[in-house]
This record gives structure tokens, sequence and C-alpha cells, in this order.
């Protein structure tokens, strides 16, 4: 029975220098967009921040998020965990440091590890609806914003030094974090660093003899210093960040490694009250410095990838102007040239620029309140060997959310989003090894268009709290990778219907109307409280089908997924949890995918 509850997490926090007292907790903020309280936002939303992010994080953004609602994790080895919202992945769903876009390749394979790290994160917010289309027109599925402290927004009263050690059983891994806060009259500055080696997996003993799985080992150091100028008229900040990342991508038939460089410079400045109607103008700068290589048979570099990206954005938040309660306004520019060379670089060089307007804008009606917003995004892609691509994806949404009594709100959100298609999906063409794959894009590929409608319920009464999302998605011309049934012959190098030597099988970027529907739902309840102990418990499910209105279904959708939480509390400072999770089988797969059996799930944490 052992086998069932690895891995063992054995976790360590020492926390010196600063002892904090006990205070009452102030309600969580949602930075993104507009600083409101969770309660008051109209976005279906989940955010991790204190004792319960410390419980839940793992060495991925995936794998960290995968027990709350709606989210699962796409992995692909040890060090890749790419956050799945609604069965949406990849470009659909955004990743954010800070509020600006994490500017590395996540986006152009499964197997590319997101370069954001959320193990000095002091809170992690995931939105889905139509606040997340001010971040950009690929960010359908949702954004993950990953908020730290590596441009300190205060000065702490003292020096504040944290030491963080973690041990996974089933890679035998070890994880070192320290983080210092500190800061002399107006100056406040950050220093943190981490380390984190790993062996490969353990798993039940396979028919070959061997007790683990090879080349799913993984090392990886980063480093951050930041600084802050902070008064009464708001802040000028900079950061810089460097991250070296080598891991492995479990073996078919071809061993490949990955090996990640980034350095990445961050400026942040705010300017609160800068005019009468103003309340805050915040500004946004990133550059990220990236690249990495794909080493065939753990030496040799059969592709290398290089991304120079920067991202600007400028953002004004008011106060009421008119019938307009309360709103912001923004401009948001991106550059990137993208580099992928060698032998086996299936995506021809190429420069993304783009630039977005955007608004959303807050309207009080008695106990309804509405949110309206707009985006309007001009993207070029210019790549070597093919015209220039050019779209214009505008994003529109109106939401409601109604205040029924003081324990219930009922919201409802129509959003229109379109979706340029992204350069791998363009020009793909050629052998990605790491994947084990021939990939295909088509350069013809128009705007993604969906529709979304979601209805959203929120109860609490006598300790008894409940939160229902029903959503449904059209999308008229959704882009994927369709499995062809086709191989590509590495011998003769020829796409053909039968393989007779060593073949990949092919896929090609297409597009059909689809649809996702689905829902995520819990309750919570009491189940003993007395003088210094309380015992709640919460049931969960959450379900997306993904369906392509020709016939057949989405490629890679997550299963239904339900259970059961207990959590204990006892004399304030104890506290103790278990969760069951039932993942079903997945049999509603596309063309040449395998069914996915279902599994249970058992969590436990003691503090």
């Amino acid at each position: 029975m052992l086998k069932y509850f690895s891995p063992l997490v054995l976790l360590l926090i020492f926390c010196s220098v600063k002892a904090e007292q006990a205070q009452e907790l102030e309600p969580i903020i949602v930075s993104a967009p507009l600083h409101k309280k969770a309660a008051e936002t109209i976005h279906p939303v989940n955010i991790l921040t204190g004792k319960d992010l410390t419980l839940k994080q793992g060495t991925t953004i995936g794998d960290t998020l995968k027990q709350e609602l709606g989210i699962h994790s796409s992995s692909f080895g040890s060090s890749v965990g790419q956050p799945v919202i609604r069965g949406q992945v990849g470009t659909r769903v955004q990743v954010l440091q800070n509020g600006v876009s994490s500017l590395d390749v996540s986006g152009v394979s499964p197997d590319h590890a997101n370069s954001t790290e959320g193990i000095f994160a002091e809170q992690i917010e995931v939105l889905r609806g139509p606040a997340s289309l001010l971040y950009g027109s690929g960010a359908i599925g949702g954004i993950v914003n990953v908020i730290d402290n590596r441009i300190p927004m205060y000065r702490p009263e003292s020096a504040s030094v944290t030491f963080e050690q973690r041990y996974n059983s089933v890679s035998d891994q070890w994880s070192s974090a320290l983080k210092y806060d500190g800061g002399l009259e107006q100056w406040a500055w950050h220093i943190d660093g981490f380390f984190r080696d790993s062996g490969n997996y353990d798993v039940p003993t396979k028919s070959n003899g061997t007790g683990f799985v090879a080349n799913t080992d993984a090392q990886s150091w980063s480093g951050t210093l930041g600084t802050s100028w902070i008064d009464d008229w708001g802040m000028v900040g900079f950061s810089i960040n460097h991250l070296d990342n080598n891991y492995g991508v479990p073996p078919v038939d071809e061993l490949v490694r990955i090996d990640v460089q980034q350095t990445r410079y961050d400026l942040k400045a705010e300017f609160y009250d800068p005019f009468a109607w103003a309340e805050t103008l915040k500004f946004r700068f990133a550059y990220n410095d990236y690249q990495h290589a794909e080493l065939e048979d753990g030496v040799t570099v059969g592709t290398l990838f290089d991304n120079q990206a920067m991202e600007g954005r400028v953002e004004l938040v008011h106060h009421k102007l008119g019938f307009i309660d309360h709103g912001a306004l923004g401009f948001q520019t991106q550059h990137k040239d993208f580099l992928a060379s060698g032998e086996e670089a299936f995506v021809p060089p190429s420069t993304l620029q783009s630039y977005a307007v955007f608004a959303v804008e807050d309207i009080h009606a008695g106990d309804i309140t509405y949110e309206v917003g707009l985006r309007v995004e001009h993207q070029q892609i210019d790549a070597d060997g093919f015209n220039s691509k050019r779209h214009t994806p505008v994003n529109a949404s109106i939401s409601a959310l109604w205040h029924a009594t003081d324990d219930m709100l009922i919201s409802l959100a129509f959003t229109h989003a379109q979706r340029a298609p992204a350069i791998q999906e363009l020009f793909s063409n050629g052998v990605h090894f790491a994947t084990q794959s021939f990939e295909l894009g088509d350069e013809n590929l128009q705007l993604e268009t969906s529709y979304n409608l979601e209805l959203g319920f929120q109860a609490e009464f006598k300790g008894v709290s409940t939160e229902i999302n029903l959503f449904h998605n059209w999308s008229k011309d959704y882009i994927f990778q369709q499995s062809t049934g086709q191989s590509f012959d590495l011998d003769t190098e020829q796409i053909s219907a039968l393989c007779a030597g060593s073949c990949l099988p092919v896929f090609q970027a297409v597009q059909q109307d689809a649809r996702f529907y689905g829902f995520e739902s819990q309750l919570s309840f009491p189940l003993w409280n007395s003088e210094n102990n309380q015992l709640d418990g919460s049931l969960f499910a959450d379900y997306v089908r993904g369906q392509l209105n020709a016939g057949g279904n989405v490629p890679r959708m997550p299963p239904l997924r339900f259970g059961i939480q207990l959590d204990y509390t006892g004399y304030k400072n104890f506290s103790a949890g278990l969760r069951l999770t039932r993942a079903e089988k997945q049999t509603h797969t596309s063309d040449n995918e395998t069914p996915t059996n279902g599994y249970l799930l058992l969590d436990a944490n003691i503090n």
C-alpha cells in the first residue's frame, strides 16, 4: 500500500529574524485588473496565498494549481507542468509575472517549461472570463498571475529572512530556497535564490527490471536582485533575475534533455492620484533574454531556441467618471525576435510585433454591478521565407454581478474573443524529437473566434457555502494540432500512410468549429465545532467537454474529476487536512488518440 502514498513530501520551513503577532485576517485582494476584493469580482477566480499556497506549491505552476477548480496540469517530465484551464492550454492560457507576460517559449511546444517560478510567490491568482482578455488575445482560457516581491511595493519595518527546505521521495528531490527583504528610509530591497536537484522518478518495477523512468532527472537554480524607491507619491523599482534549468524529457526512442538559460529585467512604476480623476497610473516593462537547447543523447545540440522579447504596459485606473463608477484604460505592446536553429529546427526565424489598447469599466446600479471590457490588438509576424502575416483580434465582454442578498451572489457574463494564430501554428515544418512528432503548420490560418456564456452562483448560509460555475464556449475556426494518422520516415524523409522503418507520427495544424462546455462546483460545510477544535468538509467537482462541430472530440481534454476534502484546526496553531480525488477514465478522445485510465489520488498534510 505504501506506493499509493508516494510521493511523500517533507516540508520544513524556518522563518527567522522577524516574528509577527497574530492579527485579524484581511480580505484577499485580486490585483488583476482593478485591485478588488475576491468577493466583489464578477469573474470566476482562484486565489492561492498564505498557508494554502505553501501546502500546494509544486516544482511547476501547473503542479501548484492542479487542485484548484477547473484547473489541471499538462505534465511533460519532472520540470514541465503547464496549467490547463477549462481544457485550454499553451497560448490560450497566459502566465504573467506580476502582471507582465513570462516572455518565454513555453507556448511553442508542450515539452517547454514555463520560466515563471512560483517558489517565491506571495499570491497566485487565476482569472477566467472577461477580465482575462485585458492581458492578450491569447488568454481565452484564462490568466495565471504570479505575484511576488521581486520589485518591493513596500518597505518592511525590519529585515526579514525566510529559508525553506523541501524533500520529495519519489525523485529524491531536494529544494532549498532563501529570501531576504529589507529597507532603509525610502529604499527597499529584495534578494532571493533557490537550488533544486532531483533524480529519476521511481515507479513500480517494469518488465525490463528497472524501478525508475530514465532521463527524468533535473537540476535548476535561480537568483533575483530587486530594489525600489517608495514614497507618498508612489514608487519606482527595478529587478534582475537569472534562471538556469536543465531537465530530461521522458524517453521513447530518442533521449532528449533541455538546457534553459534566461535573464530577465523588470521595471515597475506607480503614481498615486496623478490627476484629480485618476486613482493610479501604472507602468510596467520587461525584457527577457531567453535561450534553450534541446540536447540529443543529452549532449548534442539538435535545436537551439533563442527568444529576445520585451513587453511594455501602461494602465490608468480612474475614479468615477459620469455614470462609470470605476475603471481602467491601458496600452500594451510586445516585441519578440524568435530564432530556432539547428538540423531539427521546425520553426523558421520570426519577428512578432503587437500593439493593443484596452479598457474595463464598472457601473453600479443598485444591487447589480455591470462590467464592460474592450480590447483591440494588432499583431504582425514576419517569418523568413514567408509573407508577412497580419491579424487584428477584437475582444469584448459584458457581465453583471447581482447581490441577491448579503450572502448570495449571481453573475452572468458574455465574452467575444479572438486569437491570432501563433508562430508555430503558422510555420512549423519538421521533426521535433522532444515530443517524438513531425509537426506541420498552416500559413493560411485565420483568426480564431470564440463566444463564451457563463453563469456563476455563490451563497453562504449558517457556515455552509457553495460555488457553481456553468460555462459554454462556441469557437469558430478553433486551431489545434491534429494527428493525421500518417508517419514521417526518418530514413527516407518522406510522409506516408505506412511506415517500414524509424518513423514519427505527423501532426497538422488545422481549424474547425468546436464547442466547450462544463462546470465547476464546490460545497463546504462544518462537521464539528467546539471551543478549541473545528472540522470542516467540502465536496468538489469539475468537468469540461470539447467537441468538434463536424464530429469527433477536441484532442487532450481533461476528464471528469470529483472528490472530498476534510480540514481540521485545533488550538489555533495546529491544522491537518485530507483530500481524496477521483479522476474518471477519459474515453472522449480525438482521432488517433488513446483513452486514459482513471485514478484515485490521496493528499494529506499536517501543520
